[in-house]
């Protein structure tokens, strides 16, 4: 089969992360994967798929954002020659299925080009504009939908997209190249991992570690962020840790790029967001051995098999967080012991061959 997928690609998070793993599944399997990509700046996506060999267009297809005036000018700007540039690719590709993970680009794409098959592809609940009117515009114009988690489609049914076929293909990822056993050695190395926001929940986690602190021997544990030091929350965290006074058990190490840093750096994964529409980082941290921490929210519960591949506690609540990590601190062994359970869980559930699979089990009967 053929497929073209609308890729985003203005930064590499955690849905670009998969969507390059399943294109080029699907191209190892014979089938044809391509990528158009947003062309608004010079970002690492285009060359990651081009290390992969998967073909791309870079397009300046932005999106109308009401609370960013000049996002919304630019994208009025630019679609013209965005619709001529997507026709023109669509008819040098051919594609069997056009795949979109943002409504946004459906919708126009639904409008010039009404005859071929689509699939929203969900990694994250339903944006509220589905909720209303537009919801039901947006089914009429999809033949499938597939969402990441059990959660998102539980989200995805509560909206007019409930109408819709709906299938769930839980994210894949690749296994690491050799095995990072975790350390024996103090402190104990905690990190949390991704972008910074109000739902990643970074003040909860502060609030926790001070507790664990004043409760815990000096050099017990360190916690380090992992991430883009952007955007008016980051001003939030670091004035919570000034005023809890955690510069010497918290540390900034900004964007890594390389995974075996990041997860071989780490002793437990922390993972405290509200609502997350899969949880990447809990199966990446998963496929090294580490076990994780993680809120009893969103699809948190369907990635970590709780008491098993790692702990979950009540969303929010920093002193029930600071005890499940104060239970993994203090007992080494059973840290290890979840972190083995959590390797063997991702190597059995959440492979880029099970995810590829099943995207095209999906589809398969339907080109």
């Amino acid at each position: 089969m053929n497929f073209l997928f609308l890729a985003g690609g203005a930064s590499v998070n955690g849905m670009e992360i998969v969507l390059h793993s399943l294109m080029s599944g699907l191209n190892e399997r014979g089938h044809r994967a391509t990528a158009i990509v947003s062309g608004w700046n010079n970002g690492d996506y285009p060359r990651m798929l081009a290390a992969s060999a998967i073909e791309y267009r870079e397009i300046e297809l932005g999106r109308i954002h009401l609370l960013r005036p000049n996002w919304t000018r630019g994208t009025y700007y630019s679609l013209p020659k965005a619709i001529e540039d997507i026709r023109a690719f669509v008819g040098q590709v051919e594609p069997d299925w056009m795949i979109f993970s943002e409504p946004q680009s459906l919708l126009l794409c639904s409008h010039i080009l009404p005859s071929v098959q689509k699939a929203l592809y969900l990694h994250n609940k339903p944006e509220r504009f589905l909720t209303h009117v537009l919801g039901g515009a947006m089914r009429r114009r999809i033949k499938r939908l597939i969402c990441v988690s059990d959660f998102v489609a539980a989200c995805a049914r509560k909206t007019p997209l409930r109408h819709a076929e709906l299938a769930v293909v839980h994210n894949g990822i690749a296994s690491p190249q050799q095995d990072w056993p975790i350390s024996s050695q103090l402190p104990v190395r905690l990190g949390i991992v991704g972008g910074l926001g109000h739902q990643k929940q970074h003040l909860t986690l502060m609030q926790a570690v001070a507790r664990l602190k004043q409760r815990l021997p000096p050099g017990s544990f360190r916690l380090a962020i992992v991430g883009n030091k952007q955007g008016s929350y980051v001003n939030k965290v670091e004035a919570k840790i000034a005023q809890l006074v955690l510069h010497d058990v918290v540390s900034w190490t900004g964007f890594i790029k390389d995974r075996d840093e990041i997860f071989g750096g780490l002793d437990i994964l922390v993972a405290p967001a509200i609502n997350e529409g899969f949880g990447l980082t809990v199966i990446e941290a998963g496929a090294y051995g580490r076990p994780a921490v993680a809120a009893r929210s969103g699809a948190f519960p369907e990635v970590v098999q709780e008491g098993r591949t790692g702990l979950l506690f009540k969303p929010g609540d920093a002193g029930e967080l600071a005890l499940v990590l104060e239970r993994l601190i203090l007992d080494r062994e059973l840290g290890h012991r979840m972190g083995q359970a959590a390797r063997s869980y991702v190597q059995a559930t959440f492979t880029v061959e099970q995810m590829t699979e099943r995207f095209i089990g999906t589809l398969g009967g339907l080109a």
